[in-house]
Formats: C-alpha cells, structure tokens, sequence
C-alpha cells in the first residue's frame, strides 16, 4: 500500500511539471527533472521494503 502511495505521488507531480516544461521547450531540465524523479522513486521504495525486512 506505501508502495502504491509512492508512486502515485511520483506521477503525480511528473504529470503537473512535464507538460509545463514541455510547452517552455526546457529539453534540459526535463531530463534533469525525470532523473531526480527517478532517483528519489528509487530511493522511496527503497526505504519502505528496508522497513518491512
């Protein structure tokens, strides 16, 4: 269920923030944007399975 939160949250926010940059043609800090987004993904569910283990 966390899990699921997390994710949902990530999307959520990557859905509100692509689109603007997109339309601001900032190529950049897109791809800036999606690796902090995948990292702390990462990072997220990382710390919940450590917490279940």
């Amino acid at each position: 269920m966390k899990i699921l939160m997390i994710i949902s949250i990530f999307v959520i926010i990557f859905a509100w923030e692509a689109p603007q940059l997109l339309r601001k043609k900032e190529i950049r800090e897109l791809v800036v944007f999606s690796f902090l987004l995948l990292i702390g993904l990462a990072l997220g569910i990382f710390s919940v399975v450590r917490a279940f283990i």
